[in-house]
């Protein structure tokens, strides 16, 4: 009785303290990559009303532009603004929490799956971006329901749900060629003869047939309209996908295992330092355990394959399924063992601080920081107001201000208010210079501003700030 109440208490919990988290950012402006993503995308296709398929070149990610679609098909119907834009992202928040549910209720008993539930969804990099309007969150809502048709073995919904990862981006794709290696480890039974075998391997592979063909049949009419797939030479993004030499292939690798500590997720890894020293013996006779482990492995190796082997492409909202993997593989040692109590509740409190305090991860100005990972970047938003406000009541034209990514682009596509001014990227000479912490800008440039301009305003709150710089020739 007491363990059931326990167990809807977490889960009641997890729902509201999500509800709330998006309820106090429904009017946040578009941040980092959702400028593109979510509104150039979605201006563009209410503006010429779906009458086009591929994106003008300067704004062409590459990737088959769904979600765009869908943040314009809502704004169609119900108005463009920032509020409804977020509540876009409501259906699929609430069903990333529903099929975390189903998965713990797959491997863990019940009386413990309120309790994981309520520690996976403390990923800052999760929370992070259900306060966005990200494609990431419809993207790890199909991973999961995904995971959870596989292991059901419900085939129409697989097929669906791979489809859309397919849609969503090309890291979609990858998470899907990790969910076909699972299907694989799950439903194929290598003691029946080679031809069996054969048989059930392509019936199989025909669920992802439907997501494949659209890929084909997308990427041939995009490199027959544009002469390019991915990127182009021209893309403002091609310096992130350029080639690295084999040191900054290790480079990678580094960042990669930074990447996945970070932002209090090293907690975790502790945890399991501390059972795998304890229990090591134990741990891998639970056939799931070991399932589990397959499934993490798949895609810490599969995910970041292609990200490695990229100068810039290893973002954290990128590893979201590692993460997530790795914290469901944990979580079912800590709660499948008869670990001592007093020992399994000190690790609960290690997994949980860990990660809150990771919303705290601030590092020193010219360390590049995953801010849109990150619950820390949430001050932003106001100071942003702050400072434009500033700027106009001290007359302040916008043509002497310049600023950095993503504070560059039109007003209006970031805040959706009809306001065509923007700030120019920044150039050696400007007069003013709107800065943030929140924006990754190189050491150069960093030292050129501190040294050459004087600070006229600053806005601090929590763990960012926003400055005001003024050229000292001036």
């Amino acid at each position: 009785m007491y363990e059931n109440i326990k167990n809807n208490l977490f889960q009641y919990l997890s729902v509201l303290f999500i509800l709330g988290l998006f309820i106090t950012n429904i009017e946040n402006c578009f941040f980092g990559d959702t400028v593109q993503l979510g509104s150039k995308h979605a201006s563009y296709y209410l503006e010429c009303n779906f009458s086009h398929l591929l994106l003008p070149i300067s704004i062409d990610s590459g990737h088959i532009p769904s979600f765009g679609m869908y943040i314009a098909f809502v704004w169609k119907i119900f108005g463009r603004n920032l509020i409804v834009s977020h509540l876009a992202i409501l259906p699929f928040t609430l069903g990333i929490i529903w099929q975390l549910g189903k998965i713990v209720n797959y491997y863990f008993n019940k009386e413990h799956a309120g309790l994981v539930v309520f520690l996976l969804m403390l990923d800052p990099s999760l929370l992070s971006q259900i306060t966005l309007i990200s494609p990431d969150v419809p993207l790890v809502f199909f991973f999961l329901l995904a995971w959870n048709s596989l292991l059901k073995n419900k085939k129409e919904v697989l097929m669906v749900a791979v489809f859309f990862l397919f849609l969503t981006s090309m890291r979609g794709m990858m998470i899907s060629v990790c969910l076909l290696i699972i299907d694989i480890l799950y439903n194929l039974n290598y003691k029946e003869s080679i031809k069996n075998v054969f048989v059930v391997l392509v019936k199989r592979s025909m669920i992802y047939l439907p997501a494949l063909l659209l890929f084909i049949s997308f990427s041939t009419y995009h490199y027959l309209e544009t002469g390019w797939i991915g990127f182009h030479e021209d893309s403002p993004w091609a310096e992130c996908f350029e080639r690295p030499d084999f040191k900054g292939f290790l480079l990678n690798l580094g960042v990669l295992g930074w990447r996945i500590l970070d932002f209090g997720r090293i907690g975790i890894w502790l945890v399991f330092s501390i059972l795998f020293l304890k229990y090591r013996k134990e741990i891998f006779r639970d056939k799931q355990t070991l399932s589990l482990l397959f499934i993490f492995l798949c895609f810490l190796v599969i995910l970041p394959a292609n990200m490695v082997w990229a100068k810039n492409l290893l973002g954290h909202r990128y590893l979201i399924p590692v993460y997530l993997t790795f914290a469901i593989f944990v979580a079912k040692i800590l709660f499948s063992l008869c670990i001592n109590l007093r020992l399994k509740r000190i690790l609960i409190i290690v997994w949980f601080v860990s990660l809150v305090s990771g919303n705290f991860w601030v590092y020193p100005d010219k360390i590049s920081q995953g801010w849109d990972s990150t619950l820390a970047h949430l001050p932003y938003y106001d100071l942003r107001k702050q400072a434009i406000n500033y700027i106009e009541e001290q007359n302040i034209d916008f043509n002497r201000v310049q600023s950095f990514f993503p504070n560059t682009a039109l007003i209006d596509n970031i805040d959706l208010n009809g306001d065509t001014r923007n700030f120019e990227n920044y150039s050696k000479g400007a007069e003013y210079v709107f800065y943030s912490n929140a924006y990754n800008i190189s050491d150069e440039i960093y030292d050129a501003i501190t040294n050459d301009y004087k600070l006229v305003k600053e806005f601090k709150k929590s763990t960012v700030f926003i400055k005001i710089y003024k050229r000292s020739a001036y």
